[in-house]
């Protein structure tokens, strides 16, 4: 009887299987394991970004201390702050302020006090500003009282055009703010003075960047003649011989200093004429820019600073007795608090941070809110 002849193709299946079973756990491990490295990839990242930005942030704080006790180590000695040329337009090298290692600080000024206060301007004033930027004088009227109407919630609008009520009556009812603006972006929201700024799809007209360029959101009194403007002097009450006869003297290196020190130096160079009562020769707000830089990681603090005096703020300090190792701690813990004041030289009416990833550049942050 002849030998049974088994068939090869059921012990290649088998093997097949066998195979076919160790590659799909292999592969699916492999997977997981490149989906694992790439997401503890990406955490490492963050995690690592995270602590760029932490470590920026702490230089560029400690840089505006840094500009700060500049600041008033200058105004200590020159019994006052009026320009940069002062001495501390490079306040880290004043104080030889040295960033951590692979790290830039740039420290930038803006003088606000250089251009018109928006909560402090009169009717008068806005009227000649608008009109300078191109406004025909019936609606820089009808603008500067609606602008006025939403900014003071007292002031009464001479025509019942700028009426606050009438804010009611529009597709979206709303009402007139009543305080001073927050943010430019307000204008899109003041009947009249939008249709000055914006056009139909909210794109800004060239003149809103005029206007913004001219005018501060703080408060302060007068018009700083070392950093004004030739538009926010102009508005302000100086004639346009003045402005010119200001600038050419302020830019003429054989004056000694580009600055004044007192009103009476600016009144010998603008005349007699001038209304010195709206202008003045020190800076009384500034905003400080201030950009910490690591590779192409940028963090920013831009820091509006009020210089017109001190402020002073209770503190909690040490206890009595604290400070004695050999003291009784049942006397250290029923002593009283001992409140101390610090002399901080200014007060700081805004701060915004703003970190930034890209390629490394010199841009600064934008001067006004």
């Amino acid at each position: 009887m002849p030998a049974r002849r088994h068939s090869r193709f059921p012990a290649r299946r088998t093997a097949g299987s066998v195979v076919l079973l160790v590659l799909v756990p292999v592969l699916l491990a492999a997977f997981m394991i490149t989906k694992f490295v790439q997401r503890a990839g990406t955490e490492l990242l963050a995690d690592a970004r995270a602590g760029d930005q932490e470590r920026l942030r702490r230089e560029a704080y400690s840089a505006l201390e840094t500009t700060l006790a500049v600041l008033a180590d200058v105004r200590a000695v020159d019994q006052g702050l009026f320009n940069p040329a002062q001495g501390w337009s490079d306040p880290l090298g004043y104080a030889g302020h040295v960033p951590g290692p692979g790290t830039s600080v740039e420290v930038a000024f803006e003088d606000e006090s250089g251009r018109i206060s928006l909560p402090k301007a009169d009717a008068a004033t806005l009227e000649a500003l608008l009109e300078l930027t191109g406004v025909d004088r019936n609606q820089a009227e009808r603008a500067s009282d609606a602008l006025l109407v939403w900014m003071h919630a007292d002031y009464v609008p001479p025509t019942l055009e700028a009426d606050p009520g009438s804010y009611e009556r529009e597709a979206i009812p709303h009402k007139a703010a009543g305080r001073p603006l927050r943010s430019l972006d307000e204008l899109a929201s003041i009947a009249i003075v939008r249709d000055l700024f914006f056009d139909e799809q909210g794109r800004p007209y060239p003149r809103l960047r005029e206007f913004a360029a001219a005018v501060s959101l703080q408060a302060f009194d007068r018009v700083n003649l070392n950093a004004g403007t030739p538009l926010a002097l102009t508005a302000a009450g100086a004639t346009v011989d003045q402005v010119e006869a200001l600038r050419t003297y302020l830019r003429t290196p054989s004056r000694g200093r580009p600055y004044f020190k007192n009103a009476q130096e600016a009144a010998a160079v603008m005349g007699s004429a001038a209304p010195t009562d709206r202008f003045g020769v020190e800076i009384q707000v500034l905003r400080i820019n201030v950009t910490a830089r690591a590779g192409a990681l940028a963090y920013r603090i831009s820091a509006v600073v009020s210089l017109s005096g001190a402020t002073t703020a209770p503190v909690r300090g040490a206890r009595a007795g604290a400070a004695n190792p050999t003291g009784p701690a049942g006397d250290a813990e029923k002593a009283p608090l001992t409140l101390k004041k610090l002399d901080y030289p200014f007060k700081v009416l805004d701060l915004l941070e703003d970190v930034e990833s890209g390629p490394a550049s010199s841009d600064r942050p934008a001067g006004n809110d």
